[in-house]
């Protein structure tokens, strides 16, 4: 269990990025852990990637980061501290090389790194990234509408604030001060496999937490292979109903969602009103806005009649 005891000073200096780095990490992590099927919602995706890999990622990348003492580099990047001025793999990837310059084999490892992300994260990157700015939208509203308070105590994740403390899982039993420092949250889709935390001299403490965009993580990665007759959903629902459900995978406006679908918003709104009225899509205010987004009905619909 980590405790982060954090001051009133830096309670107020919360910032968010993303990090394509601790994707990756946290991805080879969940294989590393499971070494036959992975845990849902994870299965289909480790399924696809281990399916094929090169002997050479699996063997210098998978094996190792099981290992108690992994290289130098693999210890760095999972200590690397995300920027928001570094928003791709290769930024994170150069910024981590240049720390390790002298470590033999960096370079080496820094390509396989390079290449299991173009195997596995990469081909899901689009989604993956479009659903976490979703979540850095909705978190930074609440953050600027009603406090950090209030935005800690909806992360989740098993991730609880009773002030002045922020708890959540861990490998270890780690207490830390966080006092007068920058506290930067990263959202992560692979944090099931590894909870990344770090410090830098800088004064700035980064830690990871489940984005929600976990719990539909099947639906992020996967491929689309119904046929127009074959949708389910479509024959339960309506096509039009069916297009909005699958639109609010991530919260979003009635706006939004009719600019996504190109539909008329009053059609979006009376597509919203029977679904929300339904139970599988519920509405929350944040500020002026109203967000849309799944109820577990509408999880399970997805998830049975398929995506």
């Amino acid at each position: 269990m980590i405790r982060l005891r954090v001051d009133d000073q830096s309670l107020n200096t919360i910032r968010m990025a993303l990090s394509p780095l601790w994707e990756t990490m946290g991805s080879l992590a969940l294989l590393g852990r499971y070494r036959g099927a992975a845990p849902s919602p994870y299965t289909s995706w480790a399924r696809t990637v281990r399916q094929g890999m090169p002997p050479e990622l699996a063997q210098e990348l998978v094996d190792v980061i099981r290992r108690p003492d992994p290289p130098l580099l693999i210890r760095a990047a999972v200590q690397h501290v995300p920027d928001p001025s570094r928003t791709t793999l290769a930024a994170e990837l150069k910024h981590v090389r240049e720390s390790c310059a002298d470590e033999p084999g960096a370079d080496e490892l820094v390509d396989r790194l390079q290449r299991y992300w173009d195997w596995a994260v990469a081909p899901y990157w689009n989604s993956i990234r479009s659903a976490l700015e979703e979540e850095v939208l909705l978190r930074g509203r609440t953050l600027a509408l009603e406090g950090p308070e209030a935005m800690l105590g909806e992360l989740g994740g098993r991730v609880t604030w009773r002030r002045p403390q922020l708890t959540a899982p861990y490998h270890r039993d780690l207490t830390c001060d966080v006092t007068d420092s920058k506290l930067l949250l990263v959202p992560t889709v692979f944090s099931g496999g590894l909870r990344l935390f770090t410090t830098e001299r800088q004064n700035t403490v980064a830690m990871s937490y489940q984005a929600r965009a976990t719990g539909f993580f099947h639906s992020l990665t996967g491929t689309d292979r119904r046929r127009e007759s074959e949708d389910r959903l479509a024959l339960l629902l309506g096509d039009g109903r069916a297009q909005v459900l699958r639109a609010l995978e991530m919260p979003k406006t009635t706006t939004a969602v009719a600019e996504s679908l190109g539909l008329a918003k009053s059609t979006v709104s009376q597509h919203l009103t029977v679904l929300t009225g339904a139970g599988v899509v519920w509405r929350q205010r944040l500020g002026g806005r109203v967000f849309y987004q799944l109820d577990r009905g509408g999880f399970a619909l997805l998830e049975h009649l398929g995506h």
